[in-house]
């Protein structure tokens, strides 16, 4: 499934807040907006504390249907609190409001499938107790989200934490026990200490039983490290997966943090998309969500310049929502891919598209766009002593011209005003 918008009330920043997401089945008609070339990628920008995180959860939540009342997710101060100075009376409730598209995959090898499903999750507190709640008066279309035997309702999240245990210190039959297997698909969304699943722990198993699969695994592994340097043999040292690298072959434990946060949670996907993606398909061919917060995690500036159309073509009906500071990030993209976290009022956010031709634009240049709102990319002290030798030199100092031609060039050691 896709989600096409949802309302959030009284969710942490958001005080009433409707966003739209666009999705390989999106009709970009009724959103009014141009489609972009990566119909399936949306990015989420703004500052720290802007909502990027809890956008995320909130559609975590709001994937989980009638099962997020028992999926034990660890919650903690979602409905929106006022400041002691603020007026009126302190919110009671928060709520989820969605709207989600569906396609065959979610019919589960059955006839019926409707072609759009709704989500209306509730948050009542009592106390400093959060409780989570379903609010939709149906849910018979949502039955297949409590199986983890089918491959209806595919999504899975990432939190900035994610990190990637050592096959050892993994216990797949404690995740079991824990809550029900949807809801462990996003469960690092919500929770620090959630490690995924580790490459060693699934993909053997998956070369012995279906050969197959694991030679598309592999394909996509190295189609999303093409330009690294790197490449996935499949073969194995000790029990760890090999990276080739020029000749040298690299264990994973042996890889930088970039290289093994990145493959860490890409792994993790795999897994999920193996075990969702329906029989006879291909693994390209699975649909549905996946949330990464801060893609641009450890990743090199020049990984950061193509890592999201290598995902959107790689996976190209999966619909990826993602957050990013990435300058580079978001010149890889189009605006219409772009939702900004804008203030507004009452100390709240407004998510907004901005119609700004941002694709293509240069580090320094996506930094001066309302993307980012910055005014200059430079230090502080060196944009004064530029704005006091223009000054000088516009005086006539030729010696302040000099400096200030220095200055555009090179960096402020030894450049004194």
């Amino acid at each position: 499934m896709y989600i096409d918008k949802i309302k959030l009330e009284n969710f942490r920043t958001f005080l009433r807040s409707e966003i739209d997401f666009v999705h390989p089945d999106q009709s970009f008609d009724r959103l009014e907006i141009p489609k972009p070339k990566l119909r399936n990628v949306n990015l989420l920008l703004g500052n720290n504390g802007s909502g990027k995180t809890t956008l995320l959860k909130a559609i975590a939540m709001a994937a989980l249907g009638p099962a997020v009342s028992d999926a034990n997710l660890p919650i903690y101060r979602i409905i929106r609190r006022r400041s002691a100075q603020a007026k009126g009376a302190q919110p009671e409730e928060a709520s989820i409001k969605a709207r989600f598209t569906t396609h065959e995959q979610d019919g589960h090898g059955t006839n019926y499938r409707p072609e759009v499903m709704e989500s209306v999750v509730g948050i009542s507190r009592r106390g400093e107790v959060e409780r989570v709640r379903w609010d939709h008066p149906d849910d018979k279309d949502w039955s297949p989200i409590f199986s983890s035997e089918n491959d209806a309702f595919f999504f899975v999240g990432y939190g900035a934490t994610r990190r990637v245990e050592s096959q050892e210190r993994v216990d797949p039959g404690a995740r079991q026990v824990s809550s029900l297997l949807r809801a462990q698909r996003i469960r690092s969304l919500f929770e620090e200490a959630y490690s995924l699943m580790p490459l060693p722990l699934w993909l053997p198993k998956l070369e012995s039983e279906n050969p197959g699969r694991f030679v598309q695994v592999k394909r996509l592994i190295n189609r999303l490290l093409g330009g690294t340097g790197y490449k996935f043999t499949g073969e194995r040292e000790l029990g760890e997966y090999l990276f080739d690298r020029g000749g040298l072959a690299v264990p994973f434990p042996a890889l930088s943090d970039g290289y093994r946060a990145f493959l860490g949670w890409v792994g993790d996907l795999l897994y999920h998309v193996c075990h969702t993606c329906p029989s006879g398909k291909m693994l390209w061919e699975n649909r549905g969500i996946v949330m990464v917060d801060e893609i641009d995690l450890h990743l090199h500036p020049k990984w950061q310049m193509t890592v999201l159309p290598k995902l959107a073509r790689a996976l190209p009906n999966i619909q990826f929502i993602l957050t990013s500071h990435s300058p580079l990030i978001v010149g890889s993209l189009e605006w219409m891919n772009i939702m900004v976290m804008s203030p507004g009022p009452q100390s709240s956010t407004k998510p907004q598209r901005l119609v700004e031709p941002v694709h293509g634009l240069d580090a320094d240049q996506v930094l001066l766009t309302d993307f980012f709102g910055l005014n200059t990319t430079r230090v502080d002290v060196k944009e004064r002593q530029m704005k006091e030798l223009t000054l000088k030199a516009r005086s006539g100092s030729n010696e302040a011209a000099t400096k200030l031609l220095n200055l555009w060039s090179k960096g402020l050691e030894g450049v004194q005003a």
